[in-house]
């Protein structure tokens, strides 16, 4: 059977985040004589990384903010990385801070008795975490008090944000999350099932047998994935009819075409709801990531009712 396929578009959505923030933007600047500053680490030049730190580097300059990378190569140590994103967030100057994923394998290796990724993102200050990866943050997605919270990652506000926008209801939905990075998949997880969205989430990762994953997919009312492999597509014959797809996912391929991890055309007709890539997800995460520096811009001069997210 026939569905027809809603293409979820990013502009609209990120045009409403935009529209926000510039009302509210030129009032802040005059009240507290502050720009909203963000710094961007990158380690190396991973060209999704790449492309995507120039567009937030693009949003934050149109909105009359400021945002500047700091890159480095990808020998620095994990200690050294750590105490230059320490550096950044002790500064007066800057008011949110980014890790750039991902990162060296070395410095991703969680298992290891040294410094890691998490340490570093731990090195934020928990008022300038403004992708929500710190471990305050974490535990307050994990309580999901969405009226408390400083920061949601900007994935997953902007997939809440996107599901607002087209009416996507979570509620005792069978969601099904593919991949577990720490940026994407991991909060989206944490915000489809906990209070913000009330649905039944499944973590659906490599390490799950690939037959079962497979009944996972073909089971979903809500997908999100984000793997970003070339060797991963989803098509339609793994897909329940009429399933709401979000592609978080990014790859550049070798003619250098910007890709997810689903075969878009393939599942037109199957799936009811989906996000095009690009000009899905993607915009969307950078507006949301310039909603919460203005939010980290406030937490940095006091105002008392930044906190909180209304969707």
């Amino acid at each position: 059977m026939q569905t027809h396929t809603v293409l979820m578009y990013g502009k609209p959505v990120a045009e409403e985040i935009t529209r926000r923030i510039m009302v509210e933007l030129p009032d802040f600047k005059q009240r507290y004589q502050v720009t909203p500053t963000l710094a961007i680490v990158q380690v190396g030049d991973d060209p999704p990384s790449t492309r995507y730190v120039g567009k937030k580097i693009e949003a934050c300059e149109k909105l009359g903010m400021q945002a500047v990378r700091k890159h480095f190569a990808t020998e620095i140590s994990a200690d050294d990385l750590k105490e230059e994103v320490r550096r950044l967030s002790d500064s007066p100057e800057i008011h949110g801070v980014l890790v750039q994923l991902p990162l060296p394998q070395a410095i991703e290796e969680h298992h290891s008795a040294g410094t890691n990724k998490f340490d570093i993102f731990d090195a934020i200050a928990p008022e300038k975490d403004v992708d929500g990866i710190g471990q305050v943050s974490v535990a307050e997605l994990y309580r999901a008090q969405q009226e408390r919270m400083h920061f949601l990652a900007a994935t997953a506000l902007a997939v809440r944000r996107m599901m607002s926008y087209y009416r996507v209801a979570t509620k005792g939905k069978r969601a099904v999350v593919v991949g577990r990075n720490d940026i994407t998949a991991k909060p989206i997880m944490q915000m489809l099932g906990g209070r913000m969205c009330d649905a039944a989430a499944i973590w659906c990762h490599r390490y799950v047998p690939a037959e079962e994953q497979h009944d996972l997919i073909r089971n979903a009312d809500i997908l999100v994935s984000s793997v970003g492999s070339y060797h991963y597509k989803i098509t339609r014959d793994m897909l329940k009819p009429g399933v709401v797809i979000f592609d978080v996912a990014t790859r550049v391929t070798a003619a250098g075409k910007l890709v997810g991890d689903v075969d878009l055309e393939n599942v037109k007709g199957i799936a009811s709801k989906i996000t095009p890539v690009p000009g899905g997800v993607g915009p969307v995460t950078v507006a949301a990531l310039t909603e919460n520096l203005l939010r980290a811009a406030k937490f940095c001069c006091g105002v008392s009712d930044a906190t909180g997210y209304q969707f």
